[in-house]
């Protein structure tokens, strides 16, 4: 973990030398880890892909030997190598998203205590703490849900494996996914709130640009799976 501070220190510190402005620096730093991630997102997006043209696949066997769980697992883990399917890729962004923003809380903390830094960003200080403020700085945690609703709602229309997943399931990860961002918005500086939201909105237009580089329904046959619909 001391590494992956480190590394974000530098980050942050580059960043912040380059705009003079901790607001700035945070979505610039935002877009250099998107960019740096963009290999493992491509990964992740084809991963996705290989899932949705396996669903048939994984129905047939489960229905083909019902009960057997063992087999069902045999044969599933025989379909995910031929395919050369990760069943642990969609935990790996997830993983660097919550250590990325347990080090930017910590960067910005320190960000906060260096009196030669300047925290001001079009008028807020990003020091402050919702929950202590109070005020106008309660913008803070419903800007933070904001981006995750929109977030959300673009991973379940656009997100190849997302739109896939039963209405009940894409309603309980919005509302969880927004709940938690809500309560991350309240209880931390408006700075680390800065930063998940430039992640959330970076997100949607990284998902767009991975759809239109490796578009889903070049290797997903909906006429034929209309099941998968």
């Amino acid at each position: 973990m001391y590494i992956v501070h480190y590394i974000l220190k530098f980050a942050m510190a580059g960043s912040y030398a380059l705009c003079h402005n901790y607001g700035l620096a945070i979505f610039l730093f935002t877009f250099l880890s998107k960019l740096i991630l963009l290999p493992l997102s491509i990964w992740v997006h084809k991963n996705s892909i290989k899932m949705v043209v396996m669903q048939p696949y994984i129905n047939f066997i489960k229905a083909k030997f019902f009960g057997d769980k063992d087999r069902i697992a045999e044969e599933e883990s025989k379909l995910f190598k031929r395919q050369k399917y990760n069943p642990m890729a969609s935990i790996i962004p997830l993983t660097i998203q919550i250590l990325l923003l347990r080090g930017i809380i910590d960067v910005i903390k320190a960000g906060i205590a260096d009196p030669q830094i300047n925290m001001s960003f079009i008028g807020i200080d990003l020091s402050l703490i919702p929950c202590e403020t109070g005020g106008s700085m309660v913008l803070s945690p419903v800007l933070t849900g904001l981006s995750a609703l929109i977030m959300c709602v673009a991973q379940n229309a656009s997100n190849v494996l997302q739109a896939e997943q039963p209405k009940a399931n894409q309603y309980g990860t919005l509302a969880l996914s927004v709940g938690l961002s809500v309560y991350l918005g309240w209880f931390v500086p408006a700075g680390v709130a800065l930063y998940w939201i430039s992640s959330n909105l970076m997100a949607v237009a990284q998902l767009y640009l991975l759809n239109w580089a490796i578009n889903p329904k070049n290797y997903v046959d909906y006429e034929r799976y209309p099941q998968i619909k």
